[in-house]
């Protein structure tokens, strides 16, 4: 699993910097870099608060966060193209339920 490719794409696709999320989910900004570089390997906790705090599933990041090993028989790019849908869906849903 690479989770910063997953923290990565939900932050950009959601609109949030790392200061931003890094707010939202109550950790330090380098800690989200880290992540996003792969120079740290957040816990299934943080990973759950890092997912609360870009308003997504568990699930779609890790979806985004998987690597053709961990697809079994799936293309790396459909997968990461699924969970773009996804996250996608949901953050236009979550916007128009704010207007």
């Amino acid at each position: 699993m690479n989770y910063g490719k997953g923290v990565r794409l939900a932050r950009a696709v959601s609109g949030l910097s790392q200061k931003g999320l890094a707010a939202r989910a109550q950790v330090d900004a380098s800690y989200i870099s880290m992540i996003e570089r792969q120079l740290r390997s957040p816990s299934v906790t943080t990973l759950e608060t890092i997912a609360s705090a870009l308003r997504v599933p568990l699930y779609v990041l890790i979806l985004l966060s998987s690597e053709q090993g961990d697809l079994r028989g799936v293309a790396e790019k459909d997968a990461e193209a699924i969970g773009r849908d996804l996250l996608s869906t949901l953050v236009r849903a979550q916007r128009s339920r704010k207007k």
